[in-house]
């Protein structure tokens, strides 16, 4: 169940910072810019990141790509940490869903659950029932 948890938050937030930066792709106006590049492209490299770790780890449970899955929550967290961060100090600066909802604020809660449930499932610890 918790494997299942995992791939689910892992597979939506992988399709909702692609479908983020391919109307950052179309219209140049979805996400804000750090530099030379959108931050949902870097969301998106985050998520990348850890779909191929998992499906690695769960696949081919000898290969060893924890590093790769961390680095991608280190990615994406971070950035949703920062977004976050600059929300509440400035204020819109984050992309919305349904309108108020900061994108940023989503992605740390996914970030942080996402963590959680990796270490439980690569350490084979499950919680209590």
């Amino acid at each position: 169940m918790i494997r299942v948890a995992l791939i689910a938050l892992i597979a939506i937030g992988l399709w909702s910072s692609a479908r983020l930066s391919y109307r950052q792709y179309q219209s140049g106006e979805a996400c804000p810019i750090l530099g030379p590049v959108p931050a949902c492209y870097i969301a998106l490299a985050g998520y990348v990141m850890m779909s191929i770790a998992v499906a690695v780890t769960i696949t081919r449970m000898d290969w060893n790509l924890s590093w790769v899955f961390w680095l991608g929550l280190a990615t994406a967290g971070g950035l949703a940490l920062l977004g976050s961060a600059m929300e509440l100090v400035k204020g819109d600066v984050c992309p919305k869903a349904y309108g108020w909802l900061p994108m940023c604020y989503v992605s740390l809660a996914f970030s942080v659950v996402i963590g959680i449930l990796y270490a439980l499932v690569t350490r084979g610890v499950t919680p209590p029932a």
